[in-house]
């Protein structure tokens, strides 16, 4: 009797261990979940605009993913951020929108505007991705 006791009680920690290991993994999931922040950026007449808010800001917190659409209603524009460590240049045409995600690893604000040239007003459109250190 005494050889099942220790043999069931062998089998206890291993299944303590991989309900942690579980139970952890679970935590992660919902943790990564938690970090994504989603935003739409839409470019038209000259100006940028991000859903939920009523200026050119994408605000996130240090280390979060950023999932950003981004779309233009009039003519080709761009999402360009020239800066280190982002430097992302994204280019969307009317009807065809572009996602793309980053993760905002460098707290501090970074300009997002557009470099077409086709288009003299181009250059005056400009928002600010602005990363809270944690």
């Amino acid at each position: 009797m005494s050889s099942r006791l220790s043999g069931s009680g062998r089998r206890l920690p291993f299944a303590l261990i991989g309900a942690a290991l579980l139970i952890g993994v679970g935590a992660a999931v919902v943790l990564a979940e938690q970090s994504r922040r989603e935003f739409e950026v839409v470019s038209r007449r000259y100006s940028f605009s991000v859903a939920g808010s009523n200026v050119p800001e994408i605000r996130v917190m240090q280390n979060e993913l950023v999932l950003v659409t981004f779309s233009t209603e009039d003519i080709p524009h761009s999402f360009t951020i020239e800066e280190a460590p982002y430097r992302i240049m994204k280019r969307a045409e009317p009807g065809k929108p572009v996602s793309f995600d980053f993760r905002a690893d460098e707290p501090g604000r970074f300009r997002f505007f557009c470099s077409l040239t086709a288009d003299e007003n181009c250059k005056e459109m400009s928002g600010t991705l602005i990363v809270t250190a944690r």
